[in-house]
C-alpha cells in the first residue's frame, strides 16, 4: 500500500500513457490534499455509501475509500480502467463502474446512508443534477464540484440577475451550501475557470409530488424571456386575459421572474392550471 501512495496523479497518467480527452470535458483533480479538504467538510463516516460521477484518475476517489464504508464509482473511459483497477487496488471497499452515468439505471443504489460527491465535467453538469434529483433513491446529501459560475447560478437568490431556471431547479429540491473553492491550479489539465464545490441536502417536503415535469417546462419558459415582464411571458405563452386577470392582488405581473422565489413561481404555475 505505502508504494501506491507514492505515486501522483500526473504519474500514474505519465505510467498509463494516458491522454486526456477534451470530448469527454476530462480535467482531472490532481491534488489529494484538495481531495481530503473537501471531505474534512463533509458529514462522511463508516457507515457511508459514495457514489462518485468521474472516477478520473483516481484522486478524490482513493481519499473517499479511506472514509466511508463503500465507494461506487462511475467512469465512462474505458481507457482508465488499468490505472484506476492498479491504484485502487489496496482498497476492497471501491465498486468500479465503467458506463455513463446518465445513461445508469439508479434503482440498485438504496442504502440506509447514500450521499454524492464528484467532480463533474462542466458540459454536463446540469443532466447530471437533474438525474440525480429526478431519479436516484433517497440520500443524504450531493456535494459536486462544478464551475465557479455555475456554482453561483445555483445558489442565487431571487432578485438576483443570475436566479434563473437552474437555481429554481435546485433550490425547489434542496437547500444549497457552498463548501469550497478549488483554483485551477489544482486539475490536470488546468481549466480556463475556478470551480467550487457546492452541498445539496434534499428537503423531501410533503409536495415534492407535484406535476414536476409541467412545473419545471413552466419555468423554463418563464426564464426564456427573462428580461420581460411576467404579463408579456404569459400572454406570450398562450395563457388567456380571464387567466391573467385572475392573478391580480396575488402576483405582481409586472416583475420579471427574477424576481419571484420558489415558492411563487410553484404557486404562480398553480394558480394558472386551476
Amino acid at each position: 500500500m505505502e508504494r501506491i501512495f507514492k505515486l501522483k496523479t500526473s504519474e500514474w497518467l505519465i505510467k498509463y500513457n494516458i491522454r486526456l480527452k477534451k470530448s469527454l470535458g476530462q480535467n482531472f483533480l490532481s491534488d489529494n490534499r484538495v481531495a481530503s479538504r473537501i471531505l474534512e467538510k463533509l458529514d462522511l463516516n463508516s457507515d457511508d455509501t459514495v457514489i462518485e460521477i468521474g472516477a478520473g484518475a483516481g484522486t478524490l476517489t482513493e481519499e473517499l475509500a479511506k472514509v466511508v464504508k463503500k465507494v461506487i464509482t462511475y467512469e465512462v473511459d474505458s481507457n482508465l480502467k488499468t490505472l484506476l483497477s492498479d491504484r485502487l487496488k489496496p482498497f476492497k471497499n471501491v465498486e468500479l463502474r465503467f458506463e455513463d452515468f446518465l445513461k445508469a439505471n439508479l434503482e440498485d443504489l438504496k442504502s440506509d446512508s447514500l450521499s454524492y460527491v464528484a467532480n463533474i465535467p462542466y458540459f454536463i453538469t446540469s443532466p447530471i443534477i437533474e438525474k440525480i434529483l429526478l431519479e436516484s433513491p433517497k440520500f443524504k446529501f450531493a456535494a459536486l464540484m462544478v464551475q465557479k459560475e455555475l456554482a453561483e447560478r445555483i445558489m442565487a437568490v431571487h432578485g438576483s440577475r443570475k436566479f434563473g431556471s437552474i437555481s429554481f431547479f435546485v433550490q425547489y429540491f434542496c437547500n444549497v451550501e457552498r463548501i469550497l473553492k478549488v483554483s485551477r491550479s489544482h486539475f490536470i489539465p488546468n481549466p480556463g475557470v475556478d470551480s467550487v464545490v457546492v452541498k445539496l441536502t434534499p428537503k423531501y417536503r410533503e409536495n415534492i409530488s407535484e406535476d414536476t415535469v409541467g412545473l419545471f417546462r413552466f419555468s423554463r419558459r418563464l426564464f426564456s424571456q427573462r428580461r420581460k415582464m411576467l404579463k408579456n411571458i404569459l400572454n406570450s405563452m398562450g395563457y388567456s386575459k380571464e387567466q391573467l386577470e385572475s392573478l391580480d392582488g396575488i402576483i405582481d405581473l409586472k416583475l420579471r421572474p427574477e424576481h419571484l422565489s420558489v415558492d411563487q413561481i410553484i404557486r404562480l404555475y398553480h394558480l394558472l392550471m386551476r
